[in-house]
């Protein structure tokens, strides 16, 4: 009797135990859920400001019509806004934005194809597809290094690449002296003090480049590596091979 008594305790000890190790690692689990989905919400933060930095550098690359619908977009996290390409025809992922966005030929509303481009890729890969994640374990690790390489590679091609006439894509990190300077193919350096950037006191040649679009992109960067780390996955080491190939990963 005795006998039978201790062993009813010990399997009911064992079996209270086993339900709060699984309690445990559930509550964490889901904070871990709740940590990742505002990581989503900061990154999607960052692209707002992103948008605005970009269309007041770039302000003709941009469709008037449709930025608030784009704003609300990024801001609501949801999916509403969809381009087309030259045929007319509707692009169906990230990549036919950025590939477009980065398009050396005459685009028209570059940025807009740059960051519903980003957005959507975002959006992919932290799966918000109005599921809701109760766990930081229904994250696809796949899908989330994918976005943490192709965030290094647009970075890098935003600060370098040129259409076919030798123009910087984006103006984001260049001076005005700079952007001058390019668009007259000026030969003779004694020329630069002519700059209308210069010669009014505006900037000097030794002013300093805008990083604040590289720091936001970063800052997008840092926040999809800490969502890996949520979800147990270490951060791909990015090589200079893997941002010079400038290919996005779909």
């Amino acid at each position: 009797m005795n006998k039978n008594f201790l062993l009813l305790i010990i399997f009911i000890t064992f079996f209270t135990g086993c339900i709060s190790q699984n309690r445990v690692k559930e509550v964490f689990q889901t904070n871990k859920a709740i940590e990742i989905s505002n990581d989503y919400k900061k990154i999607l933060s960052f692209l707002n400001e992103y948008k605005i930095k970009l269309d007041k550098r770039n302000p003709k690359h941009y469709n008037k019509v449709l930025e608030k619908a784009i704003y609300n977009q990024i801001n609501s996290g949801k999916t509403s806004v969809v381009l087309k390409d030259f045929q007319g025809k509707k692009l169906k992922n990230f990549k036919q934005y950025l590939d477009l966005a980065f398009d050396k030929k005459g685009v028209v509303y570059r940025n807009d194809y740059l960051i519903l481009g980003i957005f959507y890729m975002i959006y992919d890969a932290y799966l918000m597809d109005g599921h809701h994640k109760f766990s930081a374990l229904n994250y696809d690790k796949d899908l989330l290094t994918k976005l943490y390489k192709n965030l290094h590679i647009l970075r890098w091609k935003v600060r370098t690449t040129k259409d076919i006439n030798g123009n910087y894509l984006f103006l984001t990190w260049q001076n005005n002296w700079q952007v001058e300077y390019m668009k007259k193919g000026l030969s003779n350096l004694n020329e630069l003090k002519n700059l209308e950037a210069i010669k009014n006191n505006k900037e000097s040649l030794l002013s300093h480049s805008n990083f604040s679009f590289e720091v936001l992109l970063s800052l997008m960067i840092n926040r999809v590596e800490n969502t890996l780390n949520d979800i147990g996955a270490e951060p791909s080491e990015i090589t200079f091979d893997t941002i010079a190939s400038l290919v996005f990963i779909i």
